[in-house]
């Protein structure tokens, strides 16, 4: 008897965010191959819409793909309620035509219509022949955008998946792993979604102890922090708002139709930094992660530091950010000044995870800043910028990790013996990330940039502090060195 062998065929999903947090997301099987948010490209503003169909072309190409390329593209459905029989549209452009593409609805519809429902439309093809894509509801991509990237889904384990989107109730949903199946469990009240979720777990023991929170709401720390508690393991994506929308679209199609249902993924998968000329009045002079060490340690300034591809969702994780020192509070107004935020505004703490339980509580693994930690007593004088009534927002960062940021914490450590730094996010009041230096040095709000093995020096700021440290020598009787 001949035996017939079945070969897997590679599939490649391109997901699409049309309306605010626009963005485009590749999955190669089950590899994440990039998520690029609209506003981290060309300095643009925040929440920025895709704006034209075309571009998905555009940012396609951008990364060495065509439209051909692609098997199957799936737009995020994120429109109005309406009811279940009408087909949602969303206005956009195509050329710089104005059309209207049909997408699914906000989200399922209890007795109507169930989670992970598949819409299959005809009229554009994203620039393929094909001339059909696929959409699921807004509420599915937070769904699996939260589970395919969880530890849950790389274990095969049925997981509790909590949706708060900014309304007033949030969803809970059951995801079925084995049976690539997902549930509508209840509603609540989001002042009342700790005590009703315990209710539930008490009450259900066939529901599992493990919870994804995902949506707008996950951005709360304290929130996050309180449902700890209640469940065995908490997960949180670093990506848990719409700027994770292209990516939980293209999940969705992964988990029904592809080989796995867990997501292999990194942080660091979003546009690369651009490579710019010397910006003017600064110079550029080689310097490697132990050189910004030392440069944090003894000048006391912040730098600004850009490196590989950014960082997915809308916090600064070290690819894309301000570290500075944290010794002293006078560091938080000097960066909420520059950020042209408010004053008492928290700045969060990259600190290496090998001694994060030494300095905080509880410490432990938290890379992505999805959790609240309270300072502990013997380190509260000693970071002193980063702290906010006792507590910090925290990203762990592994002193092995490959990654800039890790080996210039760990060389701060080394000099300073303290293991944590600030950090905040590098961009400009109402802008994504920067995607060069240059567009960092036009911003001007640091006198140093950091960049792939290079320090940027803003060479008329330190002529001006040369002259200021001068003129105070003379007067006090010793000199000034500029490093």
């Amino acid at each position: 008897m001949a035996v017939v062998s079945v070969q897997w065929c590679r599939v490649v999903i391109c997901g699409i965010r049309v309306s605010h947090d626009g963005g485009v997301a590749v999955i190669e099987d089950d590899r994440l191959v990039f998520g690029i948010e609209l506003e981290k490209l060309d300095n643009s503003r925040r929440h920025r819409t895709l704006g034209d169909l075309d571009q998905v072309a555009d940012i396609l190409r951008s990364e060495g793909l065509a439209p051909t390329d692609i098997d199957r593209f799936v737009v995020d459905g994120s429109a109005p309620e309406m009811d279940s029989t009408e087909t949602a549209r969303i206005a956009t452009l195509v050329g710089g035509r104005p059309v209207e593409l049909a997408i699914a609805p906000y989200q399922d519809r209890p007795g109507c219509t169930i989670p992970l429902a598949r819409h299959r439309f005809r009229g554009h093809g994203f620039g393929s022949a094909a001339e059909e894509y696929v959409s699921y509801h807004h509420v599915d991509q937070h769904i699996m955008g939260g589970y395919c990237t969880s530890p849950f889904a790389a274990r095969g384990e049925d997981a509790l998946v909590l949706v708060g989107d900014g309304g007033a109730r949030a969803r809970l949903y059951h995801v079925v792993a084995a049976a690539r199946r997902v549930r509508s469990v209840a509603t609540c009240q989001e002042q009342t979604q700790r005590l009703s979720l315990s209710s539930l777990v008490r009450q259900d023991p066939s529901l599992p102890s493990r919870l994804v929170v995902t949506g707008e709401s996950a951005l709360d720390i304290k929130w996050n922090s309180q449902l700890r508690g209640i469940f065995e393991e908490v997960w949180i994506p670093p990506f848990p708002d719409d700027s994770g929308a292209a990516i939980g679209a293209a999940c969705c199609e992964m988990f029904r139709k592809g080989r796995s249902t867990a997501l292999r993924w990194g942080v660091y998968s979003g546009p690369r930094v651009r490579v710019c000329g010397v910006p003017d009045n600064w110079r550029r002079q080689p310097c490697d992660e132990r050189g910004v060490a030392d440069l944090l340690h003894r000048k006391g300034e912040p730098v600004v530091v850009l490196s590989g591809r950014a960082e997915l969702g809308p916090r600064a994780l070290g690819n894309r950010s301000i570290l500075a020192p944290a010794t002293d509070s006078a560091m938080r107004d000097r960066l909420n000044g520059i950020k042209r935020r408010a004053a008492d505004r928290s700045v969060a703490a990259v600190c290496l995870a090998q001694r994060a339980a030494e300095v905080f509580g509880p410490g432990g693994n938290d890379p992505y800043l999805t959790f609240e930690h309270r300072i502990r007593p013997e380190w509260a004088d000693r970071i002193r910028a980063v702290q906010l009534d006792g507590t910090a927002r925290v990203q762990t960062i592994d002193a092995a990790a490959k990654s800039p940021t890790a080996r210039i914490l760990s060389a701060y450590e080394a000099i300073s013996g303290v293991p944590v730094l600030c950090n905040t996010s590098a961009n400009s009041e109402g802008c994504g990330f920067f995607p060069d230096v240059a567009a960092a040095a036009r911003w001007g709000g640091t006198r140093y940039i950091w960049s792939e093995g290079y320090l940027y020096t803003d060479q008329a700021r330190v002529r001006q502090t040369t002259r200021e440290r001068g003129s105070a020598s003379r007067e006090w009787g010793h000199t000034s060195v500029t490093w």
